[in-house]
């Protein structure tokens, strides 16, 4: 992957004020590791001193220096600090992920040739007021990571590219160890997972309902909840009225053997939007061989294909779920064929879509 400047390898630097490997953390990072696997020189900066640090700051292509506080001058030394690694590292492009860093990146390349792109994550941000359009206007590569945001009215006009959050294949796969047996599960006895922070808006007393349906088809099938969150307890009462507590594993928070929860599941419940609005557990779950029986959210239509990765449901209800995941236990798709659709999302397909836009797609206006 060569810069269109000359011979030398395209030189991108993210930038995600993240401090948790969740929300837009995971699928920033994970671009710039295919920007890197595609033979850019690609780097990752991210807000240091927290949980993330300690899992990549080992990596060189990785620098904690967006600092903590956002006030006005923390900005400004942050500013200083992203004006000295563009220096350093020669970049061409600065790709921000949130709004916070939108701004950072504005304007730490002032009337410079440095290049903005900017993913959006979540609606919410995808905003029309006086100061997002300034933005917008100085921003060259636009991306989405929900295909539902494509024809958002803020971005009209625009070219957009739909960016899924990419998959690491080498983590996420269908072939190794699950965690049946650490939870007492048979391998013959229907497993259903769910994953997410245990929050009221999370979609979880929709999946317990799904599940309690489930199991008056099936009265072996069990639920495994992946997260933690102050909503339990009340999840945990609702499972009990349910009359399906003794039927559900609370396992927890897991980030180095989420593959192997996954892959202990025969379907993924799915029934609300994270932090990030990509739905980036469905590519995980269906890259390990679990389909997905999800509820019709925002952009999961480009994720799934049916009955080869999943369902989604007719409508968003709880039996409509329950029906899409029944269906699923029934086919029992062989998990390689389920994984196998999901090499469009793996780092190969990620890096080209990123950048066939930073080669093609035309430059903002670059007004300040």
């Amino acid at each position: 992957m060569r810069s269109a400047m000359g011979s030398k390898p395209l030189r991108i630097l993210h930038l995600c004020a993240g401090n948790r490997w969740t929300g837009a953390a995971t699928p920033a990072f994970n671009e710039v590791e295919a920007l890197r696997e595609a033979g850019a020189d690609a780097h990752f900066a991210y807000v240091g001193g927290y949980k993330l640090e300690t899992k990549i700051g080992a990596i060189p292509h990785t620098h904690p220096i967006i600092e903590k506080a956002q006030n006005p001058l923390a900005f400004l030394r942050t500013v200083r600090a992203i004006r000295q690694a563009i220096r350093t590292l020669s970049i061409e492009i600065v790709h921000a992920h949130l709004t916070y860093d939108h701004w950072l990146a504005f304007t730490a390349t002032g009337n410079s040739e440095i290049r903005l792109a900017r993913t959006f994550h979540t609606r919410r941000v995808l905003r029309s007021d006086p100061s997002s359009r300034i933005l917008l206007r100085a921003t060259s590569h636009l991306f989405v990571i929900n295909s539902a945001f494509v024809t958002a009215p803020a971005l009209g006009g625009r070219q957009v590219r739909f960016t899924p959050p990419p998959v690491d294949v080498r983590l996420f796969d269908p072939e190794g160890v699950d965690v049946r047996q650490q939870y007492g599960i048979p391998a013959s006895q229907p497993l259903l997972v769910a994953i997410g922070k245990l929050a009221p808006d999370r979609g979880f007393e929709d999946i317990l309902r799904a599940f309690a349906i489930v199991r008056e088809r099936q009265r072996s099938a069990r639920l495994l909840v992946i997260g933690q969150g102050p909503h339990q307890p009340a999840l945990e009462l609702l499972s009990r009225e349910l009359a399906v507590g003794d039927a559900v594993i609370w396992s927890g928070y897991h980030e180095d053997d989420l593959a192997e929860h996954y892959r202990a599941a025969d379907v993924l419940l799915f029934a609300a939007r994270g932090s990030d609005e990509g739905h980036r557990a469905i590519l995980e779950a269906i890259a390990c061989g679990t389909p997905a029986a999800t509820y019709p959210l925002e952009g999961v239509e480009a994720l799934i294909r049916p009955e080869r990765s999943g369902i989604v449901a007719a409508r968003m209800e709880p039996d409509a779920l329950a029906e899409a995941a029944s269906h699923l236990l029934e086919l029992r798709l062989p998990r390689a064929s389920c994984a196998a659709e999901s090499e469009p999302f793996g780092f190969p397909w990620a890096a080209g879509r990123l950048v066939a836009s930073y080669s093609h797609d035309a430059p903002g206006e670059r007004s300040r």
